[in-house]
């Protein structure tokens, strides 16, 4: 699943085309009706944890209200932009640039049967103008190129997957979206307090949340508090807080949920740091057979009743189970 990281990197893909007119389209989706974007122009793009949103307008604007500038990476880059590793974090990527040259980010080309939930039709007058973007399990945006079969299907033919969506800009670029789910919205919902990349990130909420007598690893995946937060960060984080998965957040003493929310940020910043850097991102223990201490990783799918199940990596040696009593800070 792309998390916040990621979508921040389509974000930055995506931002070149800002100021540009929809001079064609396609694509499969038949509720969003692509041609109803043709001739608009793309003003703004945002992004809020896992989720896009960009705003189309009828008529060209120099200085569009609300605008947001392309995002800067944080630090200088190392490599050139769209020089990124292939490998790293298990999404290919095979870039191109707005001349033809490489720039495209993909998490995994394959999930063409994500359903797709989209409303309305075309933005009318000022309602509607943004164009939420959520990407799902398999969600990914190529820029200049499209997705091509990696393997076979079921059926033994090759056959790439059919993006839900096509923006061909004036500029002579062109945007493909693929196994999105897309909706029509009078503005983007942003809340900067509980996106976990945003310099507004609400500590003290996140904490508080973290405090509930459930599994720490179901409030990581809480968006309401850990906007962007997925299942390799929450795997990467309880690793290196040395707390077990299933542990209840109100057993754990308060400097233990502030290491926690620290590995939080930490994680994130430094993943997103290494995708405009064209670094991988090395995992400790999602997907792995062994921690780096070297004992064996334990795997098993965990969720709220009811609620959708992930599968979870950890280390009982690194990670061992607390009690349901609360742990006392001893203070030295």
């Amino acid at each position: 699943m792309p998390e916040g990281p990621l979508v921040r990197k389509f974000h930055h893909l995506i931002s070149p085309f800002v100021g540009q007119q929809v001079v064609k389209t396609g694509g499969s989706s038949k509720k969003l009706q692509p041609a109803g974007l043709q001739s608009l122009w793309l003003q703004d793009t945002q992004v809020h944890g896992k989720k896009l949103f960009l705003r189309f307008d009828p008529d060209e604007e120099m200085e569009p209200p609300g605008s947001s500038p392309p995002p800067e990476p944080p630090q200088k880059e190392a490599h050139k932009e769209g020089a990124v590793d292939p490998k790293q974090d298990g999404e290919p990527s095979g870039q191109k640039t707005l001349d033809g040259s490489s720039l495209s980010a993909e998490l995994n080309p394959q999930g063409e049967d994500e359903s797709e939930c989209l409303e309305g039709d075309a933005p009318a007058g000022d309602a509607g103008r943004w164009l939420r973007v959520s990407f799902g399990l398999f969600g990914s945006v190529w820029v200049n190129e499209f997705s091509r079969a990696k393997k076979a299907n079921k059926r033994g033919d090759w056959r790439d997957p059919s993006p839900r969506l096509v923006l061909y800009f004036g500029g002579g670029g062109f945007l493909a979206f693929y196994n999105c789910q897309m909706s029509w919205s009078s503005s983007p919902v942003v809340t900067p307090a509980c996106d976990i990349l945003s310099e507004k990130f609400h500590r003290g909420q996140a904490l508080e949340a973290l405090g509930q007598a459930q599994p720490v690893c179901y409030t990581l995946l809480d968006q309401r508090y850990f906007s962007g937060l997925g299942n390799i960060i929450k795997n990467e984080v309880l690793y290196r807080a040395g707390i077990h998965p299933l542990s209840l957040g109100s057993v754990l003493s308060a400097p233990r949920r502030e290491a926690l929310v620290d590995h939080v940020v930490e994680f994130s910043t430094a993943w997103l740091q290494g995708k405009f850097q064209g670094r991988p991102q090395h995992t400790q223990v999602y997907q792995k057979d062994q921690c780096p201490a070297g004992h064996q990783v334990m795997k098993e799918a965990f969720g709220p009743p009811g609620g959708f199940r992930r599968l979870t990596w950890w280390c009982p040696q690194c990670q061992p189970q607390l009690s349901e009593e609360p742990e006392r800070h001893q203070v030295s």
